[in-house]
């Protein structure tokens, strides 16, 4: 015999812990810096795996980060299963492209270096708090 509404157990919410809360609210955060360096600096033009593009398309590209750290911190905020998965995707980005910048760009390549190290670890990091993001 099936229950009815009123009679099925209703789970409390997980809490969501306030480290994963204070990472999604730097990803967006990050998210409006991207946006202030992109419009306080039209000519510049981010190297994306080892190339880098101008004109309108450049732009759009350009924007897409924000657009990933708004979205990813959003989920995260709220432990979503998908914006694990998007970070992770987007971590590998992160890992994969500085180091093809490493080889195609010339130096400096200290803020190459800081966004590969800095994917590592937090990649790591939620990594080992994967089992809150369940829903």
């Amino acid at each position: 015999m099936s229950q009815s509404p009123s009679q099925t157990e209703v789970r409390p919410p997980r809490k969501v812990p306030l480290d994963i809360i204070a990472f999604g609210v730097v990803m967006i955060l990050s998210g409006f810096y991207d946006i202030k360096i992109i419009l306080d600096h039209p000519e510049y033009q981010l190297p994306i795996l080892g190339m880098k593009f101008g004109g309108s398309f450049g732009r759009m590209v350009i924007f897409i980060f924000p657009l990933l750290h708004f979205i990813v911190g959003y989920g995260v905020i709220f432990c979503r299963r998908w914006a694990y998965y998007l970070f992770i995707a987007f971590s590998a980005y992160g890992i994969v492209s500085p180091l093809i910048n490493y080889f195609r760009m010339p130096p400096p390549h200290r803020i190459r270096t800081i966004l590969l190290i800095g994917s590592v670890i937090v990649l790591i990091y939620l990594y080992k708090r994967r089992a809150y993001f369940k829903t």
